[in-house]
Parts: structure tokens; sequence; C-alpha cells
């Protein structure tokens, strides 16, 4: 699903293939080779240089990567347009923006490199941009529009909602009315990151209220928009299908028509005078729509769309005979991404010859957009894909594309291979979580996503060696949605800037690291934005590696608490509220854990006291009474939900432990006689030493905040003595980190700390499988090896209870049955060689992503996150 390999090399790459397409000759040539540096084609034709890494690709057509000049990445057209319309409005955009990843990688996948998108709602376009350049997500070279621009109530607008049930648009998400508002329209999409201007001259096909034909801004509206897009060295592209919003538009200057189903002859001989490029797509010459088809939407629709599929291929017909300058686009995401191919097909059989379709799909494209590629040319960027066969024979080769290469960085080569359904992991010993023993040898039968009683006959054997395999551990305090940088301001302000969706998709690295450190469950325990429950909504539907996860959303806490925002002039920051976790009084309280529930809280956490890396609170003070707590717990208790109390101070822990609360987290200051009513209690004690360590170093280092540095130094002086009184009283002890204040992926070091403060190393490995999975309301489902759990299966060099720091170095991590990390791939062997080539193709792929450049961005993804 995800990357099969990252491969930034300091020695070149040589591609050799039997073809080569040259696309400013629209020509096959043989043989095919092309050199590629970094990021940049630095050969192409010859022999492969001394010490080039070679990729033999045999009887296929080396292409420069494609290009389609109009997506939509953050949208995809289901089979109901009503439940397509109800997803979009219901869905946040941290979720929304799970979906644009996978969309993302379908595309790239498919061997399209860059694309343009053509607008967007919720800045989910930009945030996905951001997250591909990052190298946090695979994904095509973008080119973003954020919103498009048009008038009230025209295509550019949203449906026609009741304006009190649905909120209007405005200028800033691009609705406008008269010249002056129309570029302030464009200012506001620049603002947030606009690469090109997309507007809406007509009318359009997927809207309900206009006809699709109707010019829906004036000429100085267009003008104003096109100018404005210039001025700021963008270009302008009008969707556009009726022929007098076509003249309009193209009389203002615009640089492309998108659609065009409608444009007269005229027209297009207009386009071919002034250099007007055109967009057909999308192009489906198949027949008439199906009544199937036409039945998922509403009868306006339907009337648009039936018009327009009969003037469309006319069109198409007399452009390619007037010789206009047809770009390639499909509107993808009006139909499936990752198909995008399929249109020069359908352009093909409209009469226009294959070369000329692939030209229009790459040096066409390139030029429209400005990028630096779309020929296979020394200096061009490394963007290079493979095909069987030779696509001037048959043009629908380009719809199986077999290697993949963007910017020097390999992103496919070759199929898939499936992974095998049946297991058995074999190694020296194995962890008994339940006993706390280790026991010899160590062998789980694994059966789909379960571990079974017993190993299939066919069960492919995978032999760890001299190690110890332990149940995935579980971390049951992260915060996987951002991290803390040594540069605190610097910090503070990129998150500040971030949107949502970037977040959320910049976690993706932070959930791969954490998972294959071994930790395969964690529970979230504060996020804005629902950025948390857009991750695991990405995880769960298989967009993104990463743990299972539990997530809380809003942390409940009061104004001016650790769970209210930095203490900025309300006049600039937007004061947190309810809906966000900020509550006065238990009424309040119970109000913000319903909107918590309301929006998918799998658990509840509220900030009983005040915390380390907030600017304003004392670290060990009260900031909820005794009733708000009693009715934050009691709420959550009542929707059958835990809740978990970040708790540093003692008068504050006592609090949270009468209300009934289930786990305190931190507890730096806790007393003796506290800690023994957490014990008559059953309250889990989960106390973050990794966090606690990380920031009494960087208050050392002084890269904190005066006031930050202090109450750090305090936790760190006081938390290691209650963790060993604790251990010593025999409190139930759970393992959190506080991942995101340290960096995600080094959560097993808390391991390390715990036998170091007092567990023995079984204590501590039970502390991360069995005592986290009833505190998470698991149990019976992770936590121990046993036939009917999960098969989350780790492996630690040696034996783990005489070395417990061997978990900081995991060789093994399967999920739900499936291999994600196996570092020693020589002890490997099976009783079935295609099982066997299966898993090996798998692991090399997953290995070279671990040390990709996808993790060479890892601090540059950081931000400021929720703290201890």
């Amino acid at each position: 699903m995800f990357l099969l390999a990252l491969l930034i090399a300091a020695q070149p790459i040589a591609m050799k293939a039997a073809r080569m397409f040259d696309a400013r000759k629209g020509v096959v040539m043989s043989p095919g080779l092309v050199v590629t540096e970094n990021d940049r084609i630095v050969q192409v034709g010859g022999q492969p240089p001394v010490g080039a890494n070679v990729i033999d690709l045999g009887d296929a057509t080396l292409l420069p990567g494609l290009i389609d000049a109009h997506t939509h990445l953050t949208f995809e057209a289901g089979k109901s347009w009503y439940r397509d319309t109800m997803d979009a409005l219901l869905r946040w955009p941290a979720e929304q923006a799970q979906y644009a990843g996978e969309y993302a990688r379908r595309t790239l996948d498919a061997g399209f490199t860059t694309v343009r998108d053509l607008g967007s709602n919720d800045y989910i376009d930009v945030g996905l941009r951001n997250a591909i350049d990052a190298g946090a997500i695979p994904g095509p070279r973008m080119f973003t529009s954020v919103h498009a621009i048009g008038a009230r109530g025209g295509h550019a607008d949203i449906d026609p909602f009741p304006a009190d049930r649905i909120a209007t648009w405005g200028v800033q998400e691009g609705i406008c009315n008269g010249p002056d508002e129309c570029r302030a329209a464009v200012r506001w999409q620049i603002k947030y990151g606009a690469n090109v201007i997309k507007f809406m001259a007509s009318g359009g096909v997927m809207s309900l209220a206009d006809p699709v034909d109707n010019p829906q801004l004036t000429f100085e509206e267009m003008k104003a928009i096109i100018d404005e897009a210039h001025a700021w060295g963008r270009k302008a592209a009008a969707h556009c299908h009726g022929d007098a919003a076509a003249k309009v538009a193209i009389r203002a200057g615009v640089d492309s028509i998108e659609h065009g189903t409608f444009l007269k002859p005229d027209t297009i001989k207009e386009m071919k005078r002034r250099g007007t490029f055109l967009m057909p797509g999308p192009v489906d010459p198949a027949g008439p729509p199906s009544a199937e088809h036409l039945a998922k939407f509403p009868p306006a629709i339907r009337e648009k769309e039936e018009r327009a599929w009969a003037a469309q291929p006319v069109m198409i017909r007399n452009a390619l005979k007037e010789g206009v300058r047809i770009a390639f686009g499909t509107d993808a995401g009006v139909g499936p991404h990752g198909t995008n191919a399929q249109q020069l097909g359908y352009l093909n059989a409209l009469g226009m010859a294959p070369a000329a379709a692939l030209q229009a799909a790459t040096v066409t494209d390139a030029e429209l957009l400005g990028v630096d590629a779309g020929v296979l040319e020394k200096g061009k960027l490394a963007d290079v894909i493979a095909v069987r066969g030779n696509p001037l024979d048959d043009i629908r080769q380009t719809e199986h594309v077999t290697f993949v290469m963007k910017g020097g960085v390999v992103y496919k080569n070759g199929e898939r291979p499936k992974p095998p359904t049946h297991l058995l992991l074999r190694a020296a010993r194995m962890f008994d979580a339940e006993t706390g023993t280790v026991k010899t040898p160590g062998l789980v039968a694994v059966d789909g996503d379960k571990i079974a009683a017993q190993p299939a006959p066919d069960a492919q054997v995978i032999d760890l060696g001299d190690a110890t395999l332990l149940p995935g551990l579980i971390d049951a305090h992260v915060h996987l949605t951002g991290e803390s940088q040594e540069d605190f301001a610097k910090a503070f302000v990129e998150r500040v800037m971030e949107f949502p969706a970037e977040q959320t998709l910049k976690a993706h690295v932070y959930a791969r690291r954490t998972l294959e450190a071994g930790i395969t469950t964690i529970r979230n325990l504060g996020a804005s934005d629902l950025t948390d429950f857009g991750l695991k909504r990405g995880i769960d539907l298989g967009f993104a590696e990463g743990p299972r996860m539990l997530v809380s959303e809003n942390p409940i806490g009061s104004r001016g608490g650790h769970a209210d925002g930095p203490p900025a002039p309300p006049f600039r920051w937007r004061p947190k509220g309810v809906e966000q976790g900020i509550c006065a009084g238990a009424d309040e309280c119970r109000d913000a854990v319903r909107w918590q529930l309301k929006y998918g809280a799998d658990v509840i956490k509220f900030m009983v006291s005040g915390g380390v890396l907030s600017l304003t609170d004392p670290v060990d003070v009260p900031q909820l009474t005794p009733d708000e707590a009693a009715a934050i717990v009691d709420e959550a208790h009542l929707w059958h939900k835990k809740a978990a109390a970040h708790c540093h101070g003692d008068a504050a822990a006592k609090i949270a432990i009468a209300a009934g609360v289930d786990s305190i987290e931190h507890g730096s200051f806790l007393k003796p006689d506290t800690l023994m009513e957490m014990k008559r209690r059953g309250v889990v004690y989960v106390p973050t030493l990794m966090a606690v360590e990380d920031v009494e170093r960087r208050a050392r280092e002084n890269k904190l905040p005066p006031v930050v540095a202090e109450k750090a130094l305090a936790a760190a002086g006081s938390l290691y003595k209650t963790m060993q009184t604790a251990a010593r009283l025999g409190v139930t002890i759970g393992l959190g980190t506080d991942s995101a204040v340290s960096h995600h992926g080094f959560n097993t070091h808390e391991v390390t700390l715990m036998v170091k403060n007092g567990l023995t190393p079984a204590q501590a490995l039970q502390a991360g499988t069995i005592v986290d999975a009833r505190l998470l309301g698991l149990d019976g489902k992770v936590g121990k090896l046993a036939p009917g759990y999960f098969a989350d299966v780790i492996a630690v060099p040696g034996d783990v209870l005489q070395r417990p720091e061997s978990v900081e170095h995991v060789t093994f991590v399967m999920k739900g049955g499936r291999v994600v990390l196996q570092k020693d791939q020589s002890r490997s062997a099976t009783s079935g060689s295609t099982d066997a080539a299966a898993l090996a193709g798998r692991q090399a792929a997953t290995n070279a992503t671990s040390s990709s450049a996808a993790h060479a961005i890892d601090h540059a993804a950081g931000s400021a996150a929720p703290t201890p």
C-alpha cells in the first residue's frame, strides 16, 4: 500500500529498457537508457556509467513521468452523489486528508509524477502538497489552486443549502461579485499557497443550481482575475463548458480552457490564434451515460451530463482538426484516481494519435504548468516511468505502469507481491506476558490477522534465530500528530501555520516510526482539529502505516490551564470554547466530554493539574474543582469510556482519584499516601519517564523558555523518586511515553527507564502489554501471544529479561498478521518458495522505506505537540 522503495543514492541510477519515448519528436527510440543523479537526469542514451546502480526493465519503454493538468486529488466520486455529498458535509479536513493521501499514492503509482490540482476545500490540497513535498507521504508533484473562484450561486459556490444550516462562502473561499472582489479572491488563494488560479467562467455539470453552459462572470471580473494571477506570476485556468463564456475568457487573456464542451469552431480558431490551451477531459467515447450511471445523480445533473456527453466528441474532433494546443487532463476525482491513463486511450479513440496523446501528457503539459519535466533530457527533473511493450503500438500500455521514479526517487519497480496468510514465527524464546517469564523455544502460529492455536500445513516459517518474541508493545500515552523540536519558538510558529490536513498527513511519518519501533497499539491523549481521529481513520483504512489507535481528541480543562491555548491576546488568537474542551463548572465540563464523544473519542483526557511545556500555569496546582473532575469522569464512564487525568501535582491527583479516574498520567509530585490510594482503587499510574528526561535535558541546555525550564527541572527532580516509590508500594504501572515531547520511534526507551527506576524487566514489559491492554479496554485482543489475539508480534535480540534494554533494538514487527519490519532477512526460511519470495520482496521494500528519504525529513516535519 505504501512506498515500495525510496532510493536516494550517492551513485547514479541507470534505467535500461528496450525502448525510450522521445517526447519532443513523438517517436520511440531503441534501446533506452536514462541515468539520474539526485533529482536530475544526467545522461540519456549510451552505456551506464561505472558504479551506477543499474535497473534493467527489459522489454519495456521508458517515458517521462506523465502529467495530469486537471485533477482533484482531495475528492473522489463514489456510487452515489448523495453519499458523496453527505461525506463532504460530515468529514473533517483531517479525515478527508487521509483519503487525499491515498488518491495521491494511486496517482503516482499510475505513472503521473506531476499534477495540477484545480480546486479543493478546507486547504486540503495545500496540506497534501506540503506533506508530499516534505516526503511524509508518496504522491505526485502538485500545483494547487486552493479554492476555485466564481460567482455567488455559480459552479464555484456550494450547492443551495439553507444558509442558516450550512455556512455560506465568501471572498476568502473564492466567491466574488465585481472586479475588486474577484481580485481579492485571487489574492486570498495566493496567500494560502495557490500555484495557479482556477475560475469558473461557465456553469458546471456536477452542481445543482446552474446551467452547464451559461457565463457566470463578466468580462471585467474575468479580466481582473486573470490580470491579478499574471501579476503574481501565476497562470489562470478557466473551467468553461459554454461557448459564450469561453469567448469572454479567451478575450480576457486566460491561459487554458478546461473542458470546453460546447466550443464552436470559431472559438477554437481564436484559441489557436492566441495560443490558448484546451484541456478537454474528462473524455469517454464509449457511448451515452448508462442508466445505472445517471441514477446516482439528481435529475438536474443527469440532464446536464447527457447534454455534455453528446457535445464533447464533436468539439474534440474540431479541436484536433484545427490543431489547437491540447493539454492532457482527466478531472480525476470525478472519476477514480489512478485510472488517469485511460483518458489517453479515449483521446486516441476520438482521433488523436498515440504519440500526440503522449506529448499532450508530457511536453505540452510541462509547458502549461511551467515545470522542468516532461522530456527525458539531460538537466531535466528525474521523472521516469516504464510501461510494457511499445505504447505507440498500443496506447493502453500506459494503463500498466511497471516502474515509477519521481525526482530521482524510485517509488515502484515491478508488481507488489501479496503477503502470505499463514505464518509460523520461530525464535529461541518467547515472553509470556501473563506470568512475566521467558519460555523456550518461541513459536507463534499466525492465521490471517490472528494468532492461531496450531500452524497451518502450508505455513511459511520465519526463523528469527537468537531472539525473544514478545506481544506488540502498547504505549498508553502518545501524541502522534506532532513532534517537539529543539527550537521551542520555531516549533510554536510552524504548528500555528500548519493546516489540519498537512498536520495529519505529516503524522504518517511519526506513526510509521512508532510502529517500526515495536509499538503496535497506542492511546493518543490529545490533539486539535480532529487530527488524531483523521490519522486513526487513515491507519484503519490502510492508507497509512501505523499502530492501532485509540484517540481522545481535545483534552478537557480550564480556561488558562494546560488544555487551553497560549496566552496570546484574544483579539489575535481565537480562544477555545467548550467544543474544544475548555470548560467552567460541572455542566460545561460534561458538555465538553460530550463534544469529544460526538466526534469519535475513544477515551477522555482531562488536565486536572498544570503542565510543563505550557507558558503560564504552575505545573502542580489543581486546575479543575472536584465537581468538575467528577462530572468529566462520570460522563466518560456513562458512555463506557475511560478517563485519563494529566496530573503532576499531588493535590490535583487526589481530586482526580476521588472522582474515579482510570489513570494518572505523569504524576511527578505524588506523595506516598496518594499512591497508596491509587493502589487501593486500582488506578493505573503512567509516569511518562521519557518525556521528563527529554525536557530536563533541554532545560539544562537552555533550549526552553525560562518559565518552562523551571517547571521541567522541578518535575524531573521529583518524578523518578515518585516512580520508585510507586514501584515499591505495588501501584499498578502502565507504560506511556508522552511521545512527541521526545521524538517518535524511541518509545521502547521507556522500558529501560522503568527498570532503572524500580521495576523488574518482567514488570516493565507487563506494563507495556497486559497492563496497558486492560487500561485501554483491549484485553482479550492485544497484549498477549495467545490464540485468538491479534497477531501483533515483535522480536528483540537475545533474552529480554537478561537484557531489557534490547527492546530498544527491535528486529521484527508484525501487526495484525502483516510483517512491517524484518531487519535480518538472512534467517528467513520457508516451506513454500513462492511464499518466501513474496515475504522477501515485501520486506526488502519495507526496509528500504525505513532508511529512506521519508525518514530524512522527520525532524523537518516536526512541530510543537501536546505537552507533559
